[in-house]
Parts: structure tokens; sequence; C-alpha cells
């Protein structure tokens, strides 16, 4: 009995350990949070302008393309009300898109839903964008879009919003 404690003991000490000598850039996994379909939908509601909420996940190369893309537009028009909420669907947990998020200096918050957001949303390709006004998902658009036709599609939601 004393040895099984040891044991565990040591090992939680190792754990520790190791979690202190990781690279600030694991370390901050924690930016990308895990997020349920609640807690997206109360981002969703408590928005008076449009929210462009991007399924994604890191293995995604189309995903990938598009996040500059997103960002830029995000940069553009957030002063004039535009939101843009990322949903990683990694299985592996936040860490998985957190190092993209910080290699590509994405700006608008990125959250992490799994494999339960999958299904809630009844996501079945991704990069997928959910345009929401007025609090309802009003467009979902499947696939990699350039950036002028996602530039058309978010100026149109912005009108008459007062950002």
């Amino acid at each position: 009995m004393v040895q099984k404690r040891l044991s565990i003991v040591l090992v939680l000490c190792m754990m520790i350990a190791f979690m202190h000598c990781m690279p600030a850039s694991v370390a901050a996994a924690e930016k990308v949070t895990p997020v349920t379909r609640p807690d997206i939908e109360s981002l969703i509601r408590n928005q008076q302008c449009p929210v462009v909420i991007v399924a994604m996940a890191s293995w995604c190369s189309p995903c990938r393309k598009e996040l500059p893309t997103l960002n830029r537009l995000y940069e553009k028009y957030k002063g004039k009300g535009l939101s843009v909420i990322g949903i990683s669907l990694d299985v592996g947990g936040p860490s998985a898109m957190q190092s993209i998020v910080d290699d590509m200096q994405i700006t608008f918050p990125v959250y992490w839903g799994g494999e339960k957001i999958t299904a809630e949303y009844n996501i079945s390709a991704i990069p997928l964008l959910m345009l929401s006004k007025d609090g309802e998902i009003v467009e979902r658009i499947i696939g990699k879009r350039s950036e002028e036709f996602l530039e058309k599609k978010i100026t149109a939601l912005l009108r008459g919003c007062d950002g």
C-alpha cells in the first residue's frame, strides 16, 4: 500500500514538473476554451449585430487557409459591429487549435466544442460558416469561400447594425 501511494505521488510530481517545463505556446492552450451549445446560443443572442460562427478543425487544410481571410474581415468590420467566433471541433481538445491560433495571430475568440457541438449543430462538413443575425442563424455556408464572397455576405448582414 505504501509503495502504491509512493508511485502515485511520484507520477503526480513528474506531471507537475512536466507542466512547468512546457513551452509557452503549449502552456497557453487555455486561451482556446471549451464551449457548450448554450454558451454559443448566449453569444449569438447577446449580440445586437451579426455574428459569423466558423466551425473548423486543426487538421482541416481549407479551414486553416480561410482563417487569415476571416481575421482580416473581422479586423475590418469589428468597428461596425461584426463579431466572429471560431469553434474548434478537434477531438484532441483545445490545444489542437491553439498553436494555429497563435501562429496566425487570430484576433477573434476561438472556442473548443469537440464532437458534441458537431452533433448538436448537425455539422457534416468543414469549414462551415454560420451567419447569425438578430440572434438566429440565418445562413450556413459549407466550404472555403473567397474573401470577396465572404465580404459581400458580411456587408449585407451589417446593414441596419449600429455597431
